[in-house]
């Protein structure tokens, strides 16, 4: 008989946490995420500027140049998401997780297919090298599409950017059958510290709302 009463009483405990999931899950995608910072994205615009002037003065491969750029994206995105962590967890309190989960969600599927992409070029066909970093700038402005819901909407300018640049380099690099470093050192440039003055302006009206 104690069993068959806590079978009920269960059941509604497993119904109000699941309601309390579903609630925070609506609230996540419907808050603005502050775990970008400024600073961050400056610091990734300053660094695709300083690696595309140095790499001007260099003769490189297309294996050479590929290595040089995917390096500086990982460092760049995990520079970022090691500061979404720590911001996150200090702006969104207990919302944290949820919000972390929702830009991770987000996100992977673009930065999976990122690495998917510059692996099979560059393995099977490293002739075609001169076409990723049109195709990483698209994924980069398809990203900020995406994530329009919770950031400023004013990064749907920076997506555009990004995707528009992407286009550009594509039919460039296709024309001329290599890249220049200031195919990626001017658009991302540019992009993240168009990203950087857009979410510091965001942080200021905020904090002067509050």
């Amino acid at each position: 008989m104690q069993s068959e009463t806590m079978e009920p009483a269960l059941r509604d405990v497993d119904l109000a946490l699941s309601e309390v999931a579903n609630i925070r899950a609506q609230l996540a995608a419907s808050t603005r995420f502050l775990g970008l910072a400024p600073e961050s994205n400056l610091l990734m615009g300053i660094l695709a500027f300083v690696v595309a002037a140095a790499q001007s003065f260099q003769v490189q491969d297309h294996v050479g140049f590929i290595a040089v750029w995917a390096g500086t994206i990982v460092a760049c995105s995990a520079v970022a998401v090691l500061a979404a962590v720590s911001r996150a967890r200090r702006l969104h309190g207990r919302m944290a997780g949820a919000m972390l989960g929702l830009a991770l969600q987000k996100g992977l599927p673009f930065g999976v297919a990122a690495v998917v992409i510059t692996w099979a070029i560059c393995r099977f066909s490293i002739e075609s090298a001169w076409m990723l970093p049109g195709l990483w700038q698209i994924l980069l402005g398809l990203l900020g599409f995406s994530v329009l819901s919770n950031l400023p909407r004013e990064i749907a300018w920076v997506a555009g950017w990004y995707f528009c640049c992407g286009t550009v380099v594509l039919a460039l690099a296709g024309q001329a059958g290599t890249v220049s470093p200031w195919m990626m050192g001017i658009p991302f440039a540019v992009g993240q510290t168009a990203v950087a003055v857009i979410l510091l302006r965001a942080n200021r009206e905020g904090s002067g709302c509050g």
